[in-house]
């Protein structure tokens, strides 16, 4: 009954004048999504700025992280099977105690609705200041600030075709906006193992479109394991406490991956992600990724995607650095 009622609640967001979406935390980071994008306990790098940014205590005493990350789903010569989305994402952090700061630019186009016929396209820069705060010794908690500049366009598609559906959605009439939204994460380190938890778009601001239309960037929270058996290994799971509506789909995510560290210099990572709201919307996604250590401190991560039932290609590569 409470599968019903939340396709119904997208369902009618849809008949709306909004279309309801989410930049989900599966956007930025190779050695996370290496792992599957279990990482809201394992974050300890720069890239928690991001994830969870009371995890940057967990880590070094400073850092930065530069990413990019390109996320494609959909047959880009024939007629689609599963909804394509073209999505390109830049992350630049520096953190250290008990602040750290970063821009994100996210440049995303999709197609879905319920024929399959809506699309929507945003892109925005994100730019976020983060302030951590020790509560016990093993207890910290954060605060993210972000100024956000966005475009957004929402508007009907006429094809089936994933080139001409994505080129009609970034060809839509578009509208700038500002905002300002907040997110709060918090990690508990045992050192032994780690429990992390973060919500993103506190605010869940509406990014307007022309024609009265909008695009809803939801509240979206996660909580996270993290377990340390031995010394360079990394076991952990993330689970989405809430779903979130991505163009007429509910998707509240499990996710569950692996790090190891085979070499002074060489981490292999693997993982694997199911939305457990819809399972039929999206089948389990398999993850690999690796990290190389560059010089001391310096790692160049590296990951790729594996779904069923399309030809899109899920990849990334990043470079760390801790001291």
């Amino acid at each position: 009954m409470l599968t019903l009622t939340r396709l119904a609640l997208g369902s009618a967001l849809l008949l709306a004048a909004t279309s309801a979406s989410a930049q989900p935390f599966e956007t930025i980071g190779s050695r996370a999504l290496g792992m599957g994008g279990a990482f809201v306990a394992v974050a300890d790098d720069a890239s928690a700025a991001f994830w969870n940014p009371a995890g940057l205590a967990s880590g070094q005493p400073a850092g930065a992280t530069i990413e990019w990350v390109r996320f494609r789903v959909g047959d880009r010569e024939a007629k689609w099977q599963t909804r394509p989305v073209d999505r390109t994402t830049r992350f630049v952090s520096l953190g250290t105690w008990p602040i750290a700061v970063s821009i994100l630019d996210v440049d995303e186009a999709r197609v879905g609705g319920a024929n399959g016929k809506r699309g929507e396209w945003f892109s925005s820069r994100h730019y976020g200041l983060s302030l951590l705060q020790t509560l016990t010794d093993e207890v910290v908690v954060g605060t993210t600030l972000r100024y956000v500049r966005s475009k957004a366009a929402v508007g009907p598609v006429g094809t089936f075709f994933t080139d001409a559906a994505l080129d009609e959605v970034r060809a839509l009439p578009t509208q700038s906006s500002q905002s300002f939204d907040i997110d709060l994460s918090a990690m508990y380190d045992a050192r032994v193992f780690r429990l992390g938890a973060t919500v993103r778009n506190l605010r869940a601001p509406s990014l307007p479109a022309p024609g009265g239309k909008s695009v809803v960037q939801f509240r979206e929270s996660r909580v996270g394991l993290a377990v340390f058996p031995k010394d360079g290994v990394t076991l952990a799971m993330d689970m989405d406490l809430e779903p979130v509506v991505v163009v007429g789909t509910p998707y509240r995510l499990l996710a569950g991956g692996a790090e190891f560290r085979v070499a002074r210099t060489i981490v292999l990572r693997a993982g694997a992600r199911r939305n457990r709201e819809v399972p039929m919307a999206d089948g389990w996604l398999a993850t690999a990724g690796a990290g190389l250590a560059v010089k001391p401190g310096t790692w160049l991560d590296v990951h790729a995607a594996f779904g069923p039932g399309d030809t899109g290609r899920r990849l990334g590569v990043g470079l760390r650095a801790g001291w």
